[in-house]
């Protein structure tokens, strides 16, 4: 591929030119110039002149912001198709980061005067360029919403009947008993019902419980308008609690632009964890999925996660079999226990939900993956016992994250040698805190390399946040 047309391709990747035709692109092309960068090797620093636009082709980089002390803390991890450097470059300010690559990494670099000239002269850019600057906003608000101390996980009933007040409530009560921290649960955006499931004699806006969490029984003050009802019941309990457990009793569906509403987009703010409930003969159903996808584009990705949760509300429902894309299975429970308990009782938890329950605990802080893609061939044909890299694979990972899981898949992979190539596959992957990635990102990366080397690849392929790239 010539330089010109490898630029082309690489313009062509970002959201900011993705939409300039064939020749405008040349015509940027010819002006940038490619620059390749080794692991750990800085390409820009923090406090440098903003004087170039980055478009990343290859490899991944680290953002990075030097506090006090030298403190380095990673803010993101930027792949092929992402830019840098644009903010810099239109306030004319010293760059607010420093980026560092993290493998070998291609970047094709504009210079400011250029990328100007392109904003000035094409308005599609400018308009991609604006709409970019307010998904940084939009997700430095989240930012700072996910700073306060409390971590929420958003319950969602896909389908009637699927008990979610009752695992809701179990749920609250094994955080508080796991995390020993102050855990409050509530229902969005009428939570009456509660004093009924629950049994409460007295009706009151908060009832302390002596035996797990609290329970927000009214999110309505009067003295509020409407629009602020919201804010002021999040902004109290995310101060008041380190876990909050939330069931949405509203439907998601999105305007004719594809938004949600406002209350339900400020719940998305701040949950860290979202659990669908659906039954099992329903789980490849279009309103499943449907409401999968609408999710994914009002969340930061990289740091929520959802949950399929088949619940088997009735004896009937027993025959369907747990569908492999679900990701928990109740079974039915003939003598599901009653949420009304005693002053002096403690809430009974069926030993099924409980080993749900604590899974889903333990994944509450680990809202980052990593897969790695372990080939069954070499030599782009050479049929080849892929268990053994895959069992010192899941090994590696579960010394420096505390576990992992494989899975079998079929891979599509494009050979210098002999094009397009499919191939069974074994996907390892490990669900990780936003510090232990920062800490072994690079040892990860490092492995593996070593790995394409002795399985005598010419790429290996990973995913970071559901994000693929290529070593």
């Amino acid at each position: 591929m010539k330089i010109s047309d490898h630029a082309i391709s690489a313009l062509r990747q970002s959201a900011l030119f993705k939409q300039l035709p064939k020749e405008v692109l040349q015509s940027i092309a010819a002006k940038t110039k490619l620059r390749q960068f080794f692991p750990d090797e800085t390409i820009v620093w923090q406090g440098d002149p903003s004087d170039s636009l980055y478009v990343i082709t290859n490899g991944i980089v680290a953002v990075q912001r030097i506090g006090a002390n030298h403190q380095t803390q990673t803010l993101a991890y930027l792949m092929p198709g992402n830019t840098f450097g644009e903010v810099g470059i239109l306030e004319n300010q010293p760059r607010s980061a420093t980026v560092r690559a993290i493998t070998d990494v291609d970047v094709h670099v504009i210079r400011r005067e250029h990328f100007m000239e392109v904003l000035h002269r094409y308005p599609v850019v400018a308009i991609e360029l604006a709409k970019m600057l307010g998904r940084y906003l939009i997700d430095a608000n989240r930012r700072m919403a996910r700073s306060a101390k409390a971590r929420m996980v958003l319950i969602i009933n896909v389908f009637e009947g699927q008990g979610a007040t009752s695992i809701g409530v179990m749920l609250a009560n094994c955080l508080a008993e796991k995390t020993s921290a102050r855990t409050v649960y509530t229902e969005y955006p009428v939570p009456q019902k509660l004093i009924a499931d629950l049994g409460i004699e007295k009706r009151t806006k908060l009832y302390k419980s002596k035996h797990g969490s609290d329970f927000l029984i009214s999110l309505d003050d009067p003295a509020l308008p409407d629009v602020v009802k919201t804010t002021f019941m999040l902004d109290n309990i995310i101060t008041e609690y380190e876990n909050v457990v939330i069931t949405l009793n509203e439907s998601l569906d999105e305007d004719a632009d594809g938004s949600l509403d406002q209350d339900i987009v400020m719940l998305l703010d701040y949950v860290k964890q979202i659990i669908l409930l659906t039954p099992p003969d329903k789980v490849k159903d279009a309103q499943l999925v449907n409401t999968q996808q609408m999710l994914r584009k009002h969340i930061r990705r990289d740091e929520v996660q959802i949950f399929t949760l088949v619940n088997s509300t009735s004896e009937e429902l027993q025959h369907y079999p747990a569908d492999a894309g679900s990701d928990f299975y109740i079974p039915f429970i003939p003598d599901f226990p009653s949420l009304k308990i005693g002053k002096h009782e403690k809430l009974s938890v069926p030993t099924v939900l409980q080993n749900i329950f604590e899974m889903l605990i333990d994944r509450l802080e680990r809202s980052n993956n990593i897969g790695i893609f372990i080939p069954t061939t070499i030599d782009v044909d050479k049929a080849i016992d892929a268990k053994p890299y895959v069992e010192r694979t899941l090994n590696f990972l579960a010394e420096r994250f505390g576990g992992a899981t494989s899975k079998q898949a079929e891979g599509v992979w494009n050979s210098e040698q002999a094009g397009l190539v499919g191939e069974t596959v074994y996907v390892v992957y490990t669900y990780v805190t936003h510090n232990d990635m920062n800490r072994h990102l690079d040892e990860v990366i490092e492995y593996v390399k070593s790995l394409k080397k002795e399985l005598r690849q010419e790429a290996m392929a990973m995913e970071i946040n559901k994000k693929l790239t290529l070593i």
